[in-house]
């Protein structure tokens, strides 16, 4: 604001300046005129009058010029509206300031007759008109457009026609002859006005910012909806949440069919029109990642088999968690990394399945934590306020995600997880982590309990590639709370905890 201040008042300073200085000369008259010796010179005289009137009225029509366009159009009128002034609204305006500053020259300085100089002015506008019919044609079309206000710099429309391709892009300017807009593949679209007004304008910017749009897949008929709308929904907010920031609305799902292959459902989804052109390649994008870490794929044919709508975590029954698909999801995760097959495949058997609807929050910060937490399938957002944490939790956590590792150091949450959409998550309880801790714990081997909880502490501490002193006792005071939380079994105990027991 102070800038653009700054940029007006340096641009009013010139002509004011001269302006008065103008005036000035004036004011002196004759007696400014014979200190120099030029009284006795009446031609002189009179083109020094002739200079000063012209110079007056000009400097001043260019003094009102920038009044109006730099303090009324850009200050008071684009602040009122929200959009910059158009450009042709800006020239018209400077044509008729200098239009009236030559008209008063003629008839104060030059005492003309002003009825003939309009006169001569109208003749020579109508043979001008005769031969720039097409010309006058858009600069009337451009006026219209601007006092219509059916689109303004900076809005996204469509142009089209019957039988026409559609154009869409964003207004950059309307001009005395021509209408440009930038397409969506960064091209320069120029208008002729008179071809421009003839179109169908479809304003994607008005009444509101934002406008609705959706996509349509297919899943297999025996996907619970549940289910479907629980990915399907996560995987569009994660999508429109990288396009558009963590402020855009939820999108929602409907069943939009039923058909022979499987139940067609609509993402819908709405956004401002500069994200909507990369939504649906992005969404559609997100949605196949969230099926296959799912388990699932869009229908073609029906399938036989449980596989096919369950995924890898069905829970029909007492049926848990399909284990070997839960093992390779925690081997990828960090936490996890470098920890052998046997103990993962044993966490994995102890797993618990829980769902929690939307908005509910999974936990809260300052509570003790209890259990471990992996994301199968929604979308959550972690905060953790004013609060100084460690090690804080991603703004958005997504399918394969671990939260939170306070309960392996024995503290509080430092952050609040809630449920952006409804959710799937795999919780590993005290039990869970002490069968993976405490299995073969009389061994430091990577596929051993103990071997695992030195990997965990090392990936936990977020420094195992670096040996540095300071990360090793990092790893160590881990490791010491990490033995506190979750000890070996009598008789089984570790190497640094306490004597291995006599088997001899």
């Amino acid at each position: 604001m102070k800038e653009g201040l700054r940029r007006a008042a340096g641009k009013l300073t010139a002509p004011f300046v001269i302006t008065l200085v103008v005036l000035f000369g004036f004011y002196l008259g004759g007696d400014s005129f014979q200190g120099f010796g030029l009284a006795a010179m009446d031609s002189t005289r009179r083109v020094l009058k002739y200079v000063l009137g012209v110079a007056a009225f000009l400097s001043l029509a260019v003094l009102v010029q920038r009044i109006v366009q730099y303090v009324i159009f850009d200050g008071i009128v684009a602040s009122a509206t929200g959009s910059p002034v158009p450009k042709l609204l800006s020239q018209m305006s400077g044509l008729v300031i200098f239009g009236i500053a030559v008209s008063a020259c003629a008839g104060i300085v030059f005492e003309q007759d002003l009825t003939v100089l309009w006169a001569a002015s109208g003749v020579a506008g109508l043979v001008l008109g005769m031969a720039l019919r097409e010309l006058l044609q858009d600069v009337f079309a451009g006026i219209a457009l601007n006092i219509d206000r059916a689109i303004r710099i900076g809005e996204y429309i469509q142009i089209h026609r019957s039988g026409d391709s559609k154009i869409s892009g964003q207004v950059l300017e309307i001009s005395w002859r021509t209408t440009r807009v930038r397409d969506f593949m960064g091209d320069l679209v120029i208008f002729p006005n008179s071809k421009f007004s003839a179109f169908t304008i479809t304003n994607f910017s008005q009444p509101e910012a934002n406008s609705f749009r959706f996509v349509t897949l297919t899943l297999d008929a025996r996907v619970p909806l549940a289910r479907a709308t629980r990915i399907l929904q996560a995987a569009a907010l994660e999508a429109m949440t990288g396009l558009a920031g963590p402020d855009t609305p939820v999108p929602w799902v409907e069943v939009k069919a039923i058909r022979l292959e499987g139940v067609e459902y609509a993402i819908f989804y709405k956004a401002e029109w500069r994200h909507l052109g990369n939504a649906s390649p992005t969404i559609l994008q997100t949605v196949l990642t969230h099926l296959a870490f799912a388990g699932l794929e869009t229908a073609t044919v029906l399938t036989e088999g449980p596989s096919a709508a369950d995924g890898a975590f069905r829970q029909t029954g007492s049926a848990g968690p399909d284990t070997a698909a839960l093992t390779a999801l925690l081997r990828a995760t960090a936490l996890f990394r470098g920890v052998g097959d046997a103990p993962l495949r044993l966490l994995a058997s102890h797993a618990a399945m829980r769902e929690l609807p939307a908005g509910q929050v999974a936990i809260q910060a300052g509570e003790a934590g209890t259990s471990l937490y992996l994301v199968l399938e929604g979308l959550l957002s972690a905060d953790a306020g004013r609060r100084s944490v460690r090690d804080p939790l991603p703004a958005t956590l997504r399918p394969g995600d671990l939260f939170d590792p306070a309960i392996l150091r024995g503290e509080a949450h430092g952050s609040t997880v809630r449920c952006r959409t409804a959710v799937l998550l795999c919780e590993f309880g005290p039990d869970a982590l002490q069968s993976l801790f405490g299995a073969g714990a009389g061994t430091m081997e990577s596929g051993t309990g103990a071997g695992a909880m030195e990997r965990v502490a090392r990936n936990l501490v977020a420094g195992s590639a670096s040996r540095s002193d300071e990360d090793e006792e990092r790893v160590a005071d881990t490791l010491r709370q990490m033995r506190h939380l979750f000890p070996a079994p009598v008789g089984r105990h570790g190497p640094g905890i306490g004597p291995v027991a006599n088997t001899g």
